[in-house]
């Protein structure tokens, strides 16, 4: 398999974050832990790579806020509440 080298350049916050990743993941360098996560951002379906999680994250904080929300005491109760 041929290789490149590739010269990137990452805020303080994302390398804190590929070295917490290199260490949960055992990977011996960073080098590894960047090529792992960058081969697996390739295989994400699109939804997941256009998706905007911190919009969708502050959308349901403010569900949440306005007591948009149901609590139940089983599984069967919440079956029961999606049945209605």
């Amino acid at each position: 398999m041929a290789t490149k080298e590739l010269t990137i350049t990452l805020s303080d916050s994302t390398l804190e974050g590929i070295e917490r990743y290199k260490k949960f993941s055992h990977k011996k360098s960073t080098e590894d832990a960047v090529t792992e996560l960058i081969k697996y951002a390739l295989t994400l379906p699109l939804y997941f790579k256009d998706f905007n999680w911190e919009e969708a994250e502050a959308e349901a904080d403010k569900e949440v806020a306005a007591g948009k929300v149901k609590s139940f005491n089983s599984v069967e109760d919440f079956i029961s509440d999606l049945k209605r």
